[in-house]
């Protein structure tokens, strides 16, 4: 009997193409390196930090919000759970520069609070047992214009052009005396732009992008406190 050859044809040329392009794709999103810069704290306190240390014990309750909103993607500022994954570790470090606190307790609102009374009422007699309330707000900001084409050039470059993507923050705190007067309010800003490029990746372990938006919460936080430590507002 006569075998008759079984012939294996090559992949189309076009199929071809596509595969080669979807693997440099994929390497160039592999080898891709950043490195992540910030602006100054803007609006910071910059007058010498003067300790309140004569002042009376009072107890405070620091309320945390953390918000991110994504222009021309998201309709409203979002609810999220954290900033950044060491914030335990950041507010007990800025903690130290007011002197006069007996006693405090945090409250991180969560997206959930919404349908759960328990969480409310818990705020509530947190908020009504304190001396103080110091409410936290940080808003993180970008544009989802910006960012689409950014990572549209680096990949369709295989990252050989530097694109930024930036991250807007604006750190709200207000303090408010039992019974609800207000009594401060400040406001600090900064930006945090992360530049992605091939070549950048030797630079990534001296400028990585958690670690500069884990400096401008610190800073904030730090400066603020040092703000209301001199100005002797928790009297």
């Amino acid at each position: 009997m006569q075998q008759v050859p079984i012939r294996v044809s090559a992949p189309p040329t076009s199929a071809r193409q596509a595969a080669r392009a979807g693997a440099m794709l994929l390497l160039a999103s592999l080898l891709a390196g950043c490195a992540a810069t910030r602006s100054p704290l803007g609006g910071a306190f910059d007058r010498p930090i003067e300790r309140n240390t004569n002042a009376p014990k009072v107890s405070v309750l620091f309320l945390f919000r953390h918000l991110s909103q994504q222009h021309g993607f998201d309709a409203i500022p979002k609810l999220q759970f954290t900033g950044v994954k060491d914030f335990d570790n950041l507010f007990r470090d800025a903690l130290a520069e007011i002197s006069n606190i007996s006693r405090y307790e945090t409250f991180t609102e969560l997206p959930d609070d919404v349908n759960s009374p328990k969480r409310r009422e818990q705020l509530e007699a947190a908020r009504a047992s304190a001396d103080y309330v110091i409410e936290i707000a940080f808003f993180e900001e970008s544009s989802f214009k910006q960012q689409c084409l950014s990572g549209t050039i680096s990949l369709l470059s295989l990252t050989a052009i530097p694109m930024p993507f930036d991250w807007d923050y604006t750190i709200t705190a207000v303090v408010d005396q039992k019974g609800g007067r207000r009594v401060a309010s400040y406001q600090r800003k900064a930006t945090l732009s992360n530049w992605v490029e091939a070549f950048l990746i030797f630079a990534y372990p001296f400028y990585p992008l958690e670690g500069k938006r884990e400096e401008i919460f610190s800073d904030s936080m730090r400066n603020i406190f040092g703000q209301v430590e001199t100005e002797k507002v928790l009297k």
